[in-house]
């Protein structure tokens, strides 16, 4: 049936190609709700109005009870969240702003009639007018809502550019998103209604007051209650997010058509269903997994990251047990993690995984070979000037570079000259900004220039090494010529080749073919382009160095990736590409990726795009919207040119990379990837351009959505890691047997 799949995929899985539009929840009640409920491919007023109704129901009632229970117990509240006085108006501002909005919504699908000048436009200019009456006054508002709070004018000031975002959307006269019917029933489901539980609960409390401070009983189901609370009301800022993106998003978005339009008749023919056999347990699994996801984030708050390793074992033994024992204080302790946590401290937590690099070591399969290398940047940086360069010559206004302009990379400090590769571990700082660390594993040992192979006693007597009998002798052999190039993923600010080795190591045991890991630089002490640089230069300098010094023989690159790591991927592909064609003479030496492989990437760094995966950041406890948010602003920076830069947003391709884009892109995902939709929309680009009558190309892409599997699987349980082994092997292996 499926042609063009490998057969030992087709022979290990169940694939469909048909209604895959939305994310596949393993909570079967929701997705039953959701598949059966007309509203999602009827887009009419009525159905639109319905849900609506039916969502503004619980909000309203929710939006009474916090704003009594935040009135009356707002100390109470601050013993548990620090700098909740300013959250606490974060709060309100939500339920109000989005009650206007709301209210507006229902009257535009009940066409409200009016006379006068606001009868044709009634919707959009009352709400402006909303708007700049709140924007008159807040400062207001809140002071009578909650008197005697000093920071009135100082968050009035940061809710200023929500309600200039709020008039921008009505003033633009948008259709509202057909995705908001989604939305709307995903935030009933994982937001208010388990609000909605969790206010009637403390309702029942008995409040008194001590030292001028309102307070509970102090019982722990009181102050799990009270912290459930806070929790869901942290998820708040997803409704601005929710009503405003998806109001901009536009109307021709993949995400917005039905499944029985054109696109996505396409579409389906280059994205894949994977359902594993065992696609039952890995529900299960999930559901079980999700009962008490306390424990990690119990005992992550009660680590000191200066500790030494030997202390976060201890300390870390000791908290499991204790936490074990003492179910509510993990639940207590890990909601307040949560709650306080600043999106920094990822970064943190990134990092305890190196303080047990030891440990780790020994966990991961064994391998023949493993070396870590110091490669120098030689080429002129990837700036943003020079990107600029670039997309102005891919529009057309501008002519050719020779490549001659500048063929060294100027040294930041005054040692001359730098060599060429260091085969050992780089310990000087003042020198190590012009070099990239890459780690190559293979199943065989690789020599090095200058190191001769291990005789046996045996032939050291029986043969006389010339110069050139030795050249011939070391010249190491590896599969079809062919070496892959991994980027590691971590949120461009953490994680390195080693944290990915536990499934690489597997890989490479099996395809024989050498694995080349990139470790580039990370944020937010490097913002964008500096990791694309980084990877640029390591990839070039592999092209160049590899016969010379690494005596390989290289015909053939797989280029591989996973979430930010396939971000850059993609990034460095298009940039290839573009270079191939703007630097004449550096363009000959360059050599594209043949099969690009893409786990989970991140192929747009922006929230603007609003979908139904990403949507599920609701209960992601890694990937939440304030994390995705942090990582993306640290990373990016101030850019003014970033969504149409087309190796930061892979998404912003443009036909001059499309037009000579060769290369055979597999894209690996899962069916509750947060990210998912981003790159259903770069499918969908491949796919319309295939479609187009004057195409000058032809792009073979392939998108592979295995059910039930979150972000980041590659890193889960070996059941996992053996459902992604066996959907993205036989695609290398594939790609192996039909090559030279």
């Amino acid at each position: 049936m499926f042609v063009n799949i490998p057969k030992a995929i087709q022979e290990e899985f169940t694939i469909i190609n048909k209604n895959i539009k939305y994310p596949t929840f393993p909570d079967e009640d929701f997705q039953n709700s959701i598949k059966d409920d007309p509203n999602l491919n009827n887009y009419s007023n009525d159905n639109i109005k319905k849900t609506f109704n039916d969502f503004f129901s619980i909000f309203k009632s929710c939006k009474n009870s916090t704003q009594e229970i935040i009135g009356k117990n707002l100390h109470n509240i601050q013993e548990y969240c620090f700098d909740l006085k300013e959250k606490t108006i974060f709060y309100v501002f939500y339920f109000y702003i989005i009650e206007r909005f709301a209210i507006l919504i229902e009257r535009k699908y009940n066409k409200v009639k009016l006379s006068g000048i606001l009868n044709k436009e009634f919707f959009i200019d009352d709400m402006v007018f909303y708007c700049d009456q709140l924007s008159g006054n807040f400062p207001k508002l809140y002071k009578k809502e909650f008197n005697g709070q000093n920071e009135i004018m100082k968050i009035s000031e940061i809710f200023s550019p929500k309600i200039e975002r709020y008039k921008e959307l009505l003033q633009s006269q948008n259709e509202m998103g057909f995705i908001i019917i989604r939305a709307f029933k995903f935030l009933t489901k994982y937001l208010f209604e388990p609000l909605e539980k969790e206010l009637n609960k403390f309702k029942k409390l008995k409040i008194f007051q001590e030292n001028n401070f309102f307070k509970a009983k102090t019982d722990e189901e009181n102050e799990i209650n009270l912290l459930n609370i806070i929790f869901y009301l942290n998820k708040l800022e997803y409704l601005d997010l929710v009503f405003y993106n998806s109001a901009m998003l536009d109307k021709n978005d993949i995400c917005n058509l039905d499944e029985t339009s054109k696109e996505w008749q396409n579409l389906e023919r280059i994205l894949f269903r994977i359902i594993p056999k065992n696609a039952e347990e890995i529900r299960k699994n999930i559901l079980k997994s999700r009962e008490n996801p306390h424990l990690g984030n119990s005992i992550i708050s009660n680590i000191n990251m200066d500790d030494s390793t030997t202390s976060l074992i201890i300390s870390g033994l000791k908290n499991l047990v204790y936490y074990k024992m003492n179910d509510n204080k993990s639940i207590i302790d890990s909601k307040r993690y949560q709650i306080t946590n600043r999106p920094e401290n990822i970064k943190d937590f990134l990092r305890l995984f190196k303080k047990f690099k030891y440990i780790f070591g020994k966990l991961i399969p064994v391998i023949e070979f493993r070396r870590k290398i110091y490669v120098k940047k030689e080429l002129p940086p990837i700036d943003r000037m020079y990107i600029e360069k670039l997309i102005n010559f891919m529009k057309g206004k501008s002519l050719p570079v020779n490549s001659k302009r500048n063929t060294m990379v100027k040294n930041d400090i005054d040692i001359e000259p730098l060599p060429i590769i260091y085969r050992d571990k780089l310990t000087d700082k003042t020198i190590k900004r012009n070099y990239v660390s890459i780690t190559i594993l293979h199943t065989e040992k690789i020599y090095f220039k200058n190191e001769k192979k291990e005789q046996n006693l045996f032939s050291s007597f029986t043969q006389c090494l010339s110069e050139e009998t030795l050249d011939k002798q070391i010249d190491n052999k590896f599969r079809k010529n062919t070496i892959m190039i991994v980027i590691h993923g971590g949120g461009f600010m953490g994680s390195s080749t080693f944290l990915h080795e536990r499934y690489l190591r597997k890989w490479e045991n099996i395809i024989n073919v050498p694995i080349f890991g990139i470790n580039y630089s990370l944020s937010p002490e490097y913002e964008y382009p500096e990791a694309l640089n980084d990877v640029y230069q390591a990839y070039m300098w592999i092209l160049k160095h590899s016969k010379t010094e690494l005596n390989m023989n290289i015909k053939h690159i797989i280029l591989s990736g996973d979430s930010a790591g396939g971000n850059l991927a993609l990034g460095l592909n298009n940039l290839l590409i573009a270079i191939k064609s703007y630097e004449v003479e550096l363009g000959k030496t360059i050599v594209l990726p043949e099969l690009v492989l893409l786990q989970y990437p991140v192929t747009y760094i922006n929230l603007k795009n609003i979908s139904n995966s990403l949507l599920l950041t609701l209960y992601d406890p890694m990937l939440n919207m304030n994390n995705i948010s942090y990582i993306y602003r640290i990373y990016v920076g101030d850019y003014e040119i970033e969504d149409e830069d087309p190796f930061l947003n892979p998404i912003k391709v443009n036909n001059f990379i499309l037009d000579r884009m060769k290369n055979k892109i597999r894209i690996f995902l899962g069916s509750e990837d947060v990210f998912r939709e981003d790159s259903l929309r770069l499918l969908n680009i491949f796919s319309k351009y295939n479609n187009r009558k004057n195409r000058k190309n032809y792009i073979d892409a392939r998108g592979y959505d295995i059910i039930y599997l979150r972000h980041g699987f590659n890193g889960l349980s070996e059941d996992i890691q053996k459902i992604s082994r066996n959907i993205i092997l036989p695609e290398i292996e594939d790609f192996l047997n039909n090559i030279n």
